[in-house]
This record gives C-alpha cells, structure tokens and sequence, in this order.
C-alpha cells in the first residue's frame, strides 16, 4: 500500500515502516463515551475492541446541496461503466439463449445485467438531477475488512455517530480522523457516497465550500 503522507510503498500494517504515520488511528475512550449509544440500535465491536451501538436507520434530515464538478464526473464514469457491464452481459445472455443454455450461468448473468442496468439509470438520474443529499456527521472509527472469500479486496468501513456503519473509500479510510465532523455527499437516486470532506470551521462554512468545490 501508499502511505497517504510519505508516499511510499510500505507493507500493509497499523503504521508507516518508513515515517511512522499511523494508518489506523483510534479515539480515546472518554474522548468518544457519549457517541453512538442508540438503544435502538445494533451493537457492532470496532477494531479497536470497542463495542458501540450505531443506528439501524439514518435520523439525520440531508441538506440538498448542487453536485460539484468532481460529484457529476464520478457519476458519469460509474454511467459509463454500467453501460460497460450491461452490454457484455447481454451479449452473453445473448448467447447463451442462442446454444439453449438455461442454467445457473444465464441467471447469474441476467441477475449482474441488471444490477448494471439500475445503476445506469440511477447515476444518469443523480447526474441530469445537479444535486446531491449531504449529511454532516462526527466519525467514531474506520475499518478495514476482509471477507474470507475475497482475500484480494479489502473493504472500508466508516462508523458514523448517527449514520451508523458506511461504505467508504480506501483512501477515505486512511486520511481520516477518528473524532472530527465530515460531510458526506451522496447522490439521490443511487444512494451511493460520492464524497467525504472533513468539516475545517463552522459548519455553514463547510457547506459552502463543499458547494464551491
């Protein structure tokens, strides 16, 4: 992996090898005693070895906010891509139809075309609709995990004080900080995060430079 501040291609580790900045910093305890206590909610064990209860359901009221240039690039690109997706898979229905292979392989195939065909349509509707839903949040903690099946992708986690459990980016997991406000784009239709900016000065401000952008 590339260490966020040197640089470097250093082994995938709790802490740089080359200029010891720590990849997975935590919280203290009393610095986060007061987050994520949702009775209501699942109890979830962190990395650190905390256990938190985050919400089962968003209770946070999004402020609608115009799509910066990076948002309707990144919607566009994952546009491009379903496009990609849907039309090899229809090919391969395609063929499959055509040798009269109805098994496993042609519903498997069906099911991926249209899970690229939803998001096509979702991310164009996000893109010609110019705006986004954005939720500002404090971050608890991030995780980095791995399914046993996939040993090649690791997944990131972002658990949020009110959002509870996120997806996030690689990059996202390693330059954040545990504790601080971020803002988190997503778009509307595909519900999917575009972006998460950690929050520098009042709040209104953020929300205008996040707009900006």
């Amino acid at each position: 992996m590339k260490c966020p501040k040197c640089q470097k291609l250093v082994p995938d580790r709790s802490r740089c090898v080359e200029c010891g900045f720590p990849f997975y910093v935590q919280l203290d305890e009393a610095a986060v005693a007061h987050l994520a206590t949702h009775p209501a909610g699942n109890t979830v064990r962190l990395p650190s070895g905390r256990y938190i209860s985050v919400p089962t359901d968003r209770n946070l009221e999004p402020t609608i906010m115009p799509l910066t240039r990076a948002q309707k690039k990144k919607h566009l690109l994952i546009a491009l891509a379903s496009l990609a997706a849907l039309f090899v898979a229809m090919l391969i229905v395609g063929y499959l139809i055509q040798v009269g292979d109805f098994g496993f392989i042609l519903a498997f195939v069906s099911i991926i075309g249209l899970a690229a065909g939803w998001m096509l349509v979702a991310h164009l509707m996000d893109f010609f609709n110019g705006v986004a839903e954005v939720y500002i949040d404090r971050l608890i903690e991030t995780q980095r995990y791995r399914f046993k099946h996939q040993q090649s992708n690791a997944h990131y986690f972002g658990y949020f004080e009110q959002l509870g459990r996120v997806d996030i980016s690689a990059n996202d997991h390693y330059a954040s900080i545990p504790g601080a406000l971020y803002i988190l784009s997503y778009g509307k239709a595909s519900q999917r995060l575009l972006d998460m900016v950690q929050v520098d000065g009042s709040l209104d401000t953020a929300h205008v430079a996040s707009a900006a952008e």
